[in-house]
């Protein structure tokens, strides 16, 4: 929120100076009254960056004082024959606390500095208004209202506060456009192995002009499917699909979760004491987990571990007690597919996959990931690989199964055979040397398996090939 927009100017007589302020007294104090109130910073200590010399004019200013920030972009127009020191140097600056995100405004401030250096230019729009007999400017008595610039200044600092935009005429030929833009961090790292889970009605914002692989991918997001099947079902590339969730993720389409697996754990963050504490959402998960009876001829209803978006009641039948027992039994080294079979007798309305899917997104419960860390190799006295080994390895297999394919070419055309079984003999106990590169406690298992598209325990038994690998959980 803009505190305070100013007008100032290098006086041929007085330097810098400050023509019009708003509000009133925001920058240089007004005339004593029961109203006035105490300026926000003091001018004089910042007045050498917010009208700086010509060299170090035409470029963004940001000063903090006071503990607010002054955001300016001084503009200096040099001619000899129009101005009395030959040049004519103003800024139009912004105030707004020190802690606020202030990134939105810097377009704000460089669009005024161009839009009235070009109306100075062409007409005198500034310089001539100081012209006007009886102007009074900031400071003196019976300040406020009355030029054309002031009326600006006001008219800019209400509409971006309360609409984020504004349209000023300015007169025949020029209107002031501004319009404030968010702006969001940027996204996250997108894995292969997250699930995208939609916040809003993505059917309702698609358009004909929308980009072909996030047309084709958006019938899949569904906060079941990862970005690896997404793009596999979707028959779709892989970047570009991750670059479509990412801008999905940017503008807040969309929420990022791990893949939903029986076999995982989940446990509590330290954020579950403020869950406990809140009743209104403890009755906001009761109303998303919860289940209707299985309808008969519904052969989705009675699957408790399903999307459970058919038929789900309002959570009348679920106490805020058996939500909370839930959540706290949730601990390390308990998988879910355990954690169901000790509590079956609570479980029957409750859909699973949405009562954990909520923890995450309130951030009060969290995935503990499995990692494969190496050691050494047993009897061989093999380390963690190297980034170079492992490339030398991949390099050898690849030159390998190359002299294999052109080996199995050559055999075809003489019609001796494909060969593909022989092949498939030389490569079985090598298979396992590209997943060394997973073994630096940087990847857990959903990637591995997401990327080598194989199920966990196959993963692990390549893992535990390479001899003394641990699985630890984080």
């Amino acid at each position: 929120m803009i505190k305070a927009i100013f007008y100032t100017r290098f006086h041929p007589e007085k330097g810098p100076t400050v023509l019009h302020q708003v509000p009133e007294g925001s920058i240089i104090p007004c005339p004593p009254s029961p109203t006035a109130q105490a300026p926000l910073f003091d001018f004089s200590a910042i007045s050498d960056f917010i009208i700086p010399r010509r060299e170090f004019c035409d470029r963004l200013v940001s000063v903090c004082a006071s503990h607010h920030r002054v955001i300016g972009y001084p503009v200096c127009i040099h001619a000899p024959q129009r101005y009395e020191r030959n040049e004519f140097i103003f800024n139009f600056a912004i105030v707004l606390d020190e802690a606020a995100d202030f990134s939105g405004y810097l377009s704000v401030v460089r669009k005024l500095a161009v839009l009235f250096r070009n109306l100075e230019e062409q007409g005198g729009f500034l310089s001539r208004e100081e012209e006007t007999e009886g102007l009074i400017v900031a400071g003196q008595e019976g300040y406020g209202g009355g030029a054309k610039v002031y009326a600006l200044c006001e008219m800019i600092l209400e509409d971006l506060n309360n609409y984020c935009e504004c349209m000023i005429p300015i007169d025949e030929s020029n209107t002031l456009n501004l319009k404030l833009f968010p702006m969001h961090p940027p996204p996250a790292l997108i894995h292969s192995y997250h699930v995208p889970l939609s916040t809003v009605r993505l059917s309702s914002l698609a358009t004909s002009t929308w980009d072909l692989t996030m047309s084709r991918i958006l019938p899949y997001i569904d906060g079941i499917n990862s970005v690896a099947q997404i793009a596999q079902r979707a028959d779709t590339d892989f970047a570009l699909t991750r670059k479509a969730v990412a801008h999905l993720l940017y503008y807040g389409c969309i929420l990022l979760l791990d893949v939903f697996q029986f076999g995982a754990i989940y446990a509590p963050t330290a954020e579950i004491g403020a869950f406990f504490g809140d009743e209104a959402l403890q009755d906001e998960c009761r109303r998303y987990v919860a289940t209707a009876p299985p309808v008969l001829g519904d052969p989705g209803g009675s699957r408790n571990g399903g999307s459970g978006r058919r038929g789900r009641g309002g959570g009348g039948s679920i106490s805020r007690a058996t939500i909370l027992h839930l959540y706290a039994s949730l601990k390390q080294g308990l998988t879910l597919k355990a954690w169901c079979v000790e509590h079956r007798a609570l479980l029957p309305g409750i859909d699973v996959r949405r009562f954990v899917t909520f923890g995450v997104i309130k951030g009060f419960l969290y995935r503990v990931h499995k990692y494969a860390i190496a050691s050494r190799a047993s009897g061989s006295g093999w380390a963690t690989p190297t980034v170079a080994a492992v490339a030398a390895a991949e390099e050898e297999e690849e030159e390998e199964e190359e002299e294999e394919a052109a080996a199995d070419s050559a055999r075809a055309d003489h019609g001796i055979g494909n060969g593909s079984g022989n092949a498939a003999r030389d490569r079985q106990g090598r298979d396992v040397l590209p997943l060394a590169r997973y073994l630096d406690r940087m990847h857990c298992v959903d990637e591995i398996c997401a990327e080598l598209r194989i199920g966990e325990k196959e993963a692990l038994a390549k893992l535990k090939g390479y001899g003394d690998v641990q699985i630890v959980h984080r």
